[in-house]
């Protein structure tokens, strides 16, 4: 009877592992496309859309690549067509394209058409699988494949009127003090928002972490309680103190300077367990908010310094275009045109397409 259940085992687990091979087999790849854009894009300016097409396994016949865009953009023209890509090789075919609108979120969407190559994905799959009842299950699923086929590859990316963005990213900052606007019509400087946490979920974030401080004071054996539980120590201190900068922006937009400065002080005094990225960005963010503060106050030594702590944090980090472009206005409102433009031309080597920057560095020119 124990030698039977053995023998049982033994067969199940072979089957088992049949059928956990069989599912995970696919079928080779046999063609690839990709789609990238030449650089950012520029409302107004012509723009490439690159696409690479590859013949893995077997010629591609009969292939046409058309765009679907947004609503009124322009493309030079709609389809293009390959007649015959073969195996081994990839053709790059490239539209040009005219952004018409701005977007907060956007995508160019290729669309490619073209004949299977059946019988060389078969042969690709008896010369790559043992299994004679696998290979013949593959088969059958290429063999049952409409052809032609349709293939679609999205491209996505968000375009402002300010500054263009391409890919979507992290790093973008698109809240303008307009009050603090030059006369000659540029926008005001910069300043970021988290418009993903609500301020009562920002204000929860803060006070459920208060909390949790006072109790692992006086509780020596919590913390390892909570790290069983899978609760994220790290990722609660980040929630309280990204909390605090959005507690802070709200004070700065109600004109509470000394509720927001507050607010700043108290994130700086805990803001160093953070790891580098995230202190890094912390730290842009709220130096840069604290100098908008000083600036609107008229104490502009300290703008200065604030500014310039908000640069030294990291110098090549992305954020430092929107440091420098606002270092810059702060110049040119102490009449300081010449680092003015020093300013612009740095921030222009952190990002191409930065749209408004290069107007305004053609005003100041």
């Amino acid at each position: 009877m124990k030698k039977s259940i053995i023998i049982l085992s033994i067969i199940f687990n072979l089957v088992f592992c049949l059928c956990l091979n069989a599912s995970t087999l696919q079928v080779p790849e046999w063609y690839r496309l990709k789609a990238t854009l030449e650089e950012p894009p520029v409302l107004g300016k012509p723009l490439s859309l690159d696409i690479e097409m590859q013949a893995l396994i077997g010629d591609l016949k009969n292939i046409n690549l058309r765009l679907i865009l947004p609503d009124g953009w322009e493309v030079d023209k709609t389809e293009k067509s390959i007649n015959t890509l073969e195996s081994g090789n990839k053709e790059n075919v490239s539209f040009s394209v005219i952004p018409k609108i701005a977007l907060t979120q956007g995508s160019i969407i290729v669309e490619a058409t073209f004949d299977i190559p059946k019988s060389s994905i078969n042969k690709a799959i008896d010369k790559t699988t043992t299994d004679k009842s696998i290979a013949d299950s593959l088969k059958a699923k290429v063999n049952s494949w409409t052809s032609p086929t349709k293939i679609y590859m999205d491209t996505s990316f968000a375009i402002f009127p300010e500054e263009s963005f391409y890919p979507l990213s992290n790093d973008m900052w698109i809240n303008y003090a307009d009050e603090m606007s030059p006369s000659e019509g540029f926008k005001g400087p910069v300043y970021y928002i988290d418009s993903m946490i609500s301020l009562y979920q920002a204000q929860t974030d803060v006070e459920t972490f208060n909390k949790l401080t006072e109790l692992l004071k006086t509780d020596d054996g919590l913390k390892t309680k909570l790290n069983e539980t899978g609760i994220d120590l790290d990722k609660k201190r980040f929630n309280y103190l990204n909390g605090l900068y959005i507690l802070a922006v709200d004070a700065w937009k109600n004109e509470d300077y000394q509720n927001s400065l507050n607010f700043i002080e108290q994130l700086e005094k805990e803001s160093n367990n953070l790891n580098k990225n995230q202190k890094d960005y912390l730290k842009i963010s709220t130096e840069n908010l604290k100098a908008l503060i000083y600036w609107k106050q008229g104490q502009r030594r300290l703008a200065e310094e604030a500014f310039n702590n908000a640069f030294s944090q990291n110098r090549k980090h992305k954020l430092q275009r929107y440091i420098l472009r606002n270092l810059g206005l702060f110049m040119y409102s102490k009449k300081d045109k010449d680092t003015a433009r020093q300013m612009y031309e740095l921030a222009k080597g952190f990002k191409k397409g930065y749209t408004l920057l290069d107007k305004e560095a053609n005003l100041l020119k």
